[in-house]
């Protein structure tokens, strides 16, 4: 199935109102990772952080895993590695890729 199907959305981080630990503004970021509806059709929506935003700057990942990405358009977008929503952790089971577009199980 195409990406495009699950509804994908570019997320973002910081911007106006945010702040840091210490209280201080966190700038605005886009294409920090995507967010799309579960392969797998389960009701749960997937995130996967790029390990190389969009924007390019640095990840933002808060110490957790994060995709190496390539293209810059839904229709043109692949991840490293495989995606695995482990069901130890919550969640579905679904394991699958993300290669041009195309989301494969």
């Amino acid at each position: 199935m195409r990406l495009t199907e699950l509804h994908p959305e570019w997320m973002g981080a910081g911007g106006a109102g945010i702040t840091d630990a210490a209280g201080n503004p966190v700038p605005e970021r886009h294409g920090v990772g995507v967010l799309l509806d579960c392969p797998c059709g389960c009701d749960r929506q997937l995130y996967v952080p790029f390990a190389n935003p969009i924007d390019g700057g640095p990840p933002v990942n808060d110490g957790h895993a994060s995709w190496q990405r390539t293209g810059d358009t839904f229709e043109t977008l692949t991840l490293t590695p495989s995606i695995l929503r482990m069901k130890e952790k919550g969640g579905c089971g679904w394991h699958g890729f993300i290669t041009n577009g195309e989301v494969t199980s």
